[in-house]
């Protein structure tokens, strides 16, 4: 037998390995790796995302499928009164701030827009949420459902939110009218 022969089979082996060993690369690069490996990805700042909103928890938390996970996410830069929805104590003007919110949102698209943090200490998505091109956190202050409540690093929108609460305070409407 030749050394040809012999080469050429080796060689294709050789190939074959090699070409086993970048599909198994390109796999785990592209995410085909674990679970925790996924939702890192998910993670990432990517722009802005339309998703479904599939619960109002309450004026300012709301549930969205998101990569096709059910999340919650927290409004920034705002705070609604808490409902007593979930056993919890009620605020002035916390129903109210629900009830607007889930009328406005439920079975809604909305468009989510990140800041500097993706998530809070809770595990919630932290998010600008607009329905249409109407922002919807700084509806609920302009209204008086929520007051300004920047949280830094989050605070691109805080001199906004705050300007909002100024004049819904000053208007007296919502809360600023109903509660002490």
């Amino acid at each position: 037998m030749s050394v040809v022969a012999v080469m050429v089979p080796l060689v294709r082996v050789g190939l074959l390995r090699t070409l086993g060993v970048l599909i198994v690369v390109a796999g785990l690069a592209t995410g085909c790796g674990s679970a925790s490996r996924r939702a890192l990805a998910s993670d990432r700042p990517a722009g802005d995302h339309l998703v479904p909103v599939t619960k109002v928890t309450d004026g300012d938390t709301v549930h969205v499928t998101f990569h096709g996970h059910d999340e919650r996410v927290r409004l920034i830069g705002i705070d609604t009164p808490e409902v007593p929805w979930y056993g919890g104590d009620g605020e002035c003007f916390g129903v109210e701030a629900g009830l607007f919110a889930r009328g406005r949102l439920s079975g809604r698209s909305v468009r989510l827009s990140f800041d500097t943090d993706r998530r809070d200490r809770y595990g919630r998505l932290l998010a600008y949420v607009y329905l249409n091109q109407e922002l919807f956190n700084l509806t609920l202050v302009r209204l008086g459902y929520a007051r300004a409540d920047p949280v830094p690093p989050d605070t691109r929108l805080a001199a906004q939110f705050s300007r909002a609460e100024g004049e819904a305070r000053a208007a007296g409407r919502g809360l600023w009218s109903a509660c002490d």
